[in-house]
This record gives structure tokens, C-alpha cells and sequence, in this order.
């Protein structure tokens, strides 16, 4: 059994001391909702159509960053990004990878070789369906 199954019950012995046996009842008899399936692949990655992925600023920022140069190693994609800690860029790059945003071009896979991003075909769409909606002297100004 799954703990979410559980939601009653427990619920039921979490109120039951504070707000009495009714509400208690009330907990017990409430039905168990179901929640969607997120899809495997973790943040937010879909495969079809539906939402995509989730863009926050730094993912703009980072996305825009690649545009800007192709080709870029971890290193200018994080000076470009503004992005200062070395963990928080290799796990953005490698969830944008994951989703298909972005695409690792050059010798990354070999010890010591570094990264080139490109942005893909989906990640080109995303970085300019966001640059439509935040012109340049906002993202600018933001700097």
C-alpha cells in the first residue's frame, strides 16, 4: 500500500485530538484523489506534446547564454548565465540536456575534454518564444 492511501487515516489521528472525533469521521469517509503521473525524466521533462519544461529565469538566462555562442563550455555558458557555482551549472546543463534542449557537441564525454553546448531545434523554439515575451531592455536591465 502506498502512504498517499493512507491519507485518511492519518489525517484522522492527526485531527482527531484537536478537532474531535467528527472531524476525524470526516477524514476517514474523504476520498483518496489520484494525482496525474508525472512523466519519467525528471523537472518537468514531457515527450509529445503538452507543457514542457518549466523556464525560470536562470533557464532563460542560460538558454539565451548558448545563443548567443555555440559552442560554449560550461565555464562561458556560467560567466554568460551569471551563474557562479560551478554544481548549480553542471546540474542545469545536464537537466536542459536531458529534456532535448540543449545538445553537448563537443568531447565532454572524454576525461578532460571540455563541453560545447548547442541549443537543439526545441531549445532554439523555447529560447525565442521567451525572448518574445521578455524584451531585451528587461532582460538587460535585470543584469
Amino acid at each position: 500500500m502506498r502512504p498517499s492511501e493512507l491519507r485518511g487515516e492519518l489525517m484522522s489521528l492527526i485531527l482527531l485530538p484537536y478537532l474531535g472525533a467528527a472531524a476525524a469521521k470526516r477524514e476517514l469517509a474523504r476520498p483518496v484523489r489520484r494525482r496525474a503521473q508525472r512523466p519519467r525524466g525528471g523537472h518537468g521533462a514531457t515527450e509529445g506534446p503538452g507543457p514542457g519544461p518549466r523556464i525560470t529565469y536562470r533557464t532563460a538566462r542560460v538558454l539565451a547564454a548558448i545563443a548567443e555562442r555555440p559552442g560554449a563550455s560550461n565555464r562561458e555558458v556560467a560567466n554568460r548565465a551569471e551563474v557562479v557555482d560551478q554544481g548549480q551549472i553542471s546540474k542545469l546543463l545536464s537537466r536542459l540536456e536531458a529534456q532535448g534542449l540543449i545538445a553537448n557537441v563537443g568531447g565532454g564525454g572524454l576525461r578532460g575534454a571540455p563541453n560545447a553546448w548547442e541549443l537543439t531545434l526545441r531549445g532554439e523554439q523555447i529560447q525565442q518564444s521567451v525572448a518574445r515575451v521578455v524584451p531585451p531592455s528587461a532582460r538587460s536591465a535585470r543584469r
